[in-house]
C-alpha cells in the first residue's frame, strides 16, 4: 500500500509541476498579449485623437450654424402652419360664399321659372282661351251663315286622319 501512496505522490507532484509550467507559459503569453494590445491601443489612440479633436472643433464651430438652422426651420414651420390656417379659413369663406351664391342663383332661377310658368298660364288664360272662344264663335257664325245660304256643309275629314285611328 506504501508503494501506491508513493506512486500517487509522484504522480501528484508531476501534475503540480506540469500545472506550474503551464501557468508560467500562460502568464508569459498574457504578458505578450497585453503588450501587443497596449501598442494597438496606443496606435489607435494616436490616430483617433486628432480625428476626435477635429470633430470636436467642427461641432464647436458649427454649433451656432446648427442653432440658426434649427431656428430657421422652426420659423419656417410656424409660418407654414399660419399660412395653412389662413388658407383653410380662406377656403371656408369661399365655400360659404359660393354656397350663398348658389342658393341665391337657385332662388332666382326658381323665381324666373315660376314667373315664366305664371306668364304662360296668364297668356293661356288671357289670350289663347279667348282666341279659341273667338274662333269657335266665328266658326259658329260661318256655319250659321252657310246654313242660311243653303250650303250646309259638314266638315270634311281628311282621309289620312281617318286611317290613323286604324293603324296599330
Amino acid at each position: 500500500m506504501q508503494t501506491w501512496v508513493s506512486v500517487f505522490i509522484v504522480v501528484a507532484s508531476v501534475a503540480i509541476v506540469v500545472q506550474v509550467v503551464l501557468l508560467a507559459v500562460f502568464y508569459t503569453m498574457f504578458l505578450r498579449l497585453a503588450g501587443t494590445l497596449n501598442r494597438i491601443a496606443t496606435n489607435v489612440e494616436t490616430k483617433v485623437t486628432p480625428i476626435l479633436d477635429r470633430a470636436d472643433r467642427l461641432l464647436a464651430e458649427s454649433e451656432g450654424q446648427f442653432r440658426e438652422i434649427v431656428s430657421d426651420a422652426r420659423e419656417t414651420v410656424a409660418l407654414a402652419r399660419a399660412t395653412g390656417q389662413r388658407f383653410d379659413r380662406l377656403l371656408d369663406e369661399a365655400a360659404d360664399r359660393l354656397r350663398q351664391q348658389i342658393i341665391r342663383a337657385d332662388r332666382m332661377v326658381t323665381g324666373a321659372l315660376e314667373a315664366i310658368e305664371d306668364s304662360g298660364t296668364e297668356l293661356r288664360r288671357s289670350v289663347i282661351e279667348p282666341m279659341r272662344t273667338a274662333t269657335a264663335f266665328v266658326r259658329g257664325v260661318r256655319a250659321g251663315v252657310d246654313f242660311f245660304r243653303g250650303r250646309s256643309r259638314a266638315p270634311e275629314r281628311r282621309r289620312d286622319t281617318q286611317d290613323e285611328g286604324l293603324f296599330i
